[in-house]
């Protein structure tokens, strides 16, 4: 198979990868499955650690999908892990699942890969057209075989939603064609672009509108090399996290995005109840009352929203707080919101707690205040709930002491 070269570019893509942890598949979704290594269904840190290895070594020394198939089995026995799978037997389920991660892995870092080499400005000064190629898979969809042959620009937007693969176990490519090639095709330019009209569905997990795209599986909308190259997270800045003990702090860190200017009706009087500013909090996310809600964030991920965030002990009125450390931040609660829904930045790391080392997830976000004060609010996470919300008017230089572990998304500045 194709899929099975390995080359420096499907590598790289790889190994600047995170590990993230996941209960389902789309925990994380679309251009966050760029910055993340994720398996469904694996919380386990070391677990995650051996796949994301099994998959590196089938990329790096292309040894194919059997020998993963004896990795995959090596760390189910050795964990237990009880996945899910379709299959009547074990021996189905287990080769139905490890083709999954396999293909799923292989198919994208190649195709990253792939996208980096074609637009290349010396590859596209000879070859500046692409050709939707199918798979000729036997059962195909429909929609991809209807563009098999299709030729655009390799700058048309099109590929920016429909660049493959496509789909769960999509083996579609591209060509990238010359304008001779062009003129023994009997064109004398690109193909009209397809009709890429969405049509509105629903997050599953969020419940939030979003848009689908015919013919393309949920999640997949979107160019996994173009957003390598240039996507949620600047190429200078994509580094895998480092491991426990080793330094992790990034070097050489740009300023953090300009802050915002925040309006005068994101902050509260300082006279409400602790559970009304709860209240303000959980509005920002279009919740209500006891409502529980799910958010994904900027960088494809998803977290739990409730009241619980801020109860504690006996869950009265007089146990809501933003903070046990710190005080009068009620008023901030729209902001500390914001630091969730439009973050400066999302880094993970890791973190200390009363079971043992978690993984981290911490939203930073600056606003300049009407009254002129800058204001941070640093809101962590972590799988055993969220344990700090800070906030704080330090000059740039100590801001970076937030900034540490791997960067996995950062806002775009205008």
């Amino acid at each position: 198979m194709a899929d099975q070269i390995p080359f420096q570019e499907a590598i790289d893509f790889l190994r600047g990868k995170v590990n993230l942890p996941t209960k389902k598949y789309d925990d994380v979704l679309r251009q966050g499955q760029v910055r993340a290594f994720t398996v469904a269904g694996v919380t386990r840190d070391d677990m995650l650690s051996d796949f994301r290895a099994a998959t590196e070594k089938a990329r790096i020394e292309g040894t194919g999908f059997n020998e993963f198939r004896k990795d995959f089995d090596a760390i189910v026995d050795r964990t237990g892990w009880a996945f899910n799978a379709r299959g009547e037997t074990d021996e189905d389920r287990r080769d139905w699942r490890a083709r999954i991660i396999y293909t799923t892995n292989m198919r994208t870092s190649y195709m990253a890969g792939r996208w980096a080499r074609l637009t290349d400005p010396d590859v596209l000064k000879y070859r500046p057209y692409l050709q939707y190629v199918h798979s000729g898979a036997e059962h195909p969809r429909l929609q991809h075989l209807a563009w098999n042959g299709l030729v655009l620009s390799a700058t048309d937007p099109a590929w920016t939603i429909m660049y493959p693969p496509n789909g769960w176990g999509c083996g579609c490519d591209v060509k990238a064609l010359s304008r001779r090639d062009l003129a023994r095709l009997g064109k004398d330019g690109p193909d009209p672009a397809p009709n890429l009209e969405p049509y509105e569905s629903f997050d599953r997990r969020t419940g939030r509108p979003e848009l689908r795209y015919p013919g393309i599986d949920r999640g997949w909308d979107y160019n996994v090399g173009q957003e390598w190259l240039g996507g949620i997270v600047p190429k200078e800045l994509r580094a895998p996290l480092p491991s426990l003990g080793q330094p992790a702090k990034p070097v050489n860190l740009p300023p953090m995005p300009e802050p915002v200017t925040a309006s005068a009706s994101d902050i509260l009087p300082g006279d409400r109840r602790p559970d009304e500013y709860v209240d303000a909090f959980l509005a920002r996310f279009g919740l209500r009352g006891n409502e529980v809600g799910y958010h994904r964030d900027a960088s494809g991920g998803v977290i739990a929203i409730s009241r619980s965030l801020f109860q504690a002990g006996s869950k009265t009125e007089q146990d809501f707080s933003f903070s046990e450390a710190s005080e009068g931040q009620g008023p901030f609660a729209r902001l500390i919101a914001d630091a969730i829904i439009k973050p400066d930045e999302i880094w993970v790391d890791w973190a200390s707690a009363a079971t043992g080392i978690v993984l981290r997830r911490s939203y930073l976000r600056r606003v300049l205040l009407p009254d002129g004060r800058t204001f941070l609010v640093r809101f962590q996470w972590t799988k055993l709930g969220w344990i700090a919300v800070s906030r704080a008017t330090a000059p740039d230089a100590a801001l970076d002491t937030f900034r540490t572990g791997s960067l996995i998304y950062r806002r775009p500045e205008a």
